[in-house]
């Protein structure tokens, strides 16, 4: 169970939404530190540098074993991607949080795990709601921003907004500062950056695929 409350600490909740060509992975690069923090991943699409798994047993004891070390570290699920196993990878993710460190809660795809638009179920709602009093910065990326549950926009800090269809930019629009006409036009790596109700735009750096293919920085063991 998540430890050290601390009603102190402000939140960092991070959501990206733009279509496929949009760069939103290149987005998420840009946010989450390459090293020197800890990181958790769901990343069945292996789009991020961590060390892997596909074992639920390997994986919790490497996540343990990763934060009782007080070392940072970054390890990712690309096992099953259905909606019982990302509930399990967020009961997982809860119990290592610590409201004393900063822990990146990172969530790849998330319109993929279909929870629909309405409230969270209870193991990732709570790293939603309460998160951010044990720590959790919780980064999320999707490209069908109307099939993920709304406070993943609502109750993100900062909201990174691409390329969108037609129907999402005006879906968006709804929530936030933006024209909806000019999204289905944006360029790829440009975003609106949208904080506080304020907005202005942005664009990110592409990331070179290393040698091992993998988009990122650097290559790491995997462990299957």
């Amino acid at each position: 169970m998540a430890i050290n409350e601390d009603t102190s600490l402000s939140n960092r909740h991070t959501c990206v939404t733009a279509a496929t060509g949009g760069g939103k992975s290149q987005c998420m690069y840009d946010i989450i530190p390459a090293n020197g923090v800890r990181a958790v991943f769901w990343d069945v699409d292996k789009d991020h540098d961590c060390l892997r798994f596909t074992d639920k047993r390997r994986f919790l004891k490497a996540l343990n074993s990763a934060n009782k070390s007080g070392k940072p570290f970054r390890v990712g699920w690309s096992g099953d991607d259905d909606q019982e196993t990302f509930l399990w990878w967020c009961s997982a993710v809860w119990a290592v949080l610590d409201g004393r460190k900063d822990t990146y809660v990172v969530v790849e795809e998330a319109a993929d795990l279909e929870l629909g638009a309405g409230k969270a179920p209870l193991q990732f709602g709570r790293i939603i709601r309460r998160g951010r009093k044990y720590g959790a910065i919780l980064v999320t990326c999707t490209q069908r921003c109307q099939e993920i549950p709304k406070q993943l926009l609502t109750q993100s800090a900062i909201v990174f907004v691409g390329l969108q269809a037609q129907h999402d930019a005006k879906y968006l629009a709804k929530m936030f500062p933006i024209d909806p006409e000019t999204l289905p036009r944006t360029e790829p790596l440009q975003f609106y950056r949208i904080e506080k109700g304020g907005g202005s735009k942005v664009k990110v750096t592409y990331k070179h695929r290393n040698k091992s293919g993998q988009r990122g920085r650097r290559t790491r063991k995997k462990v299957a």
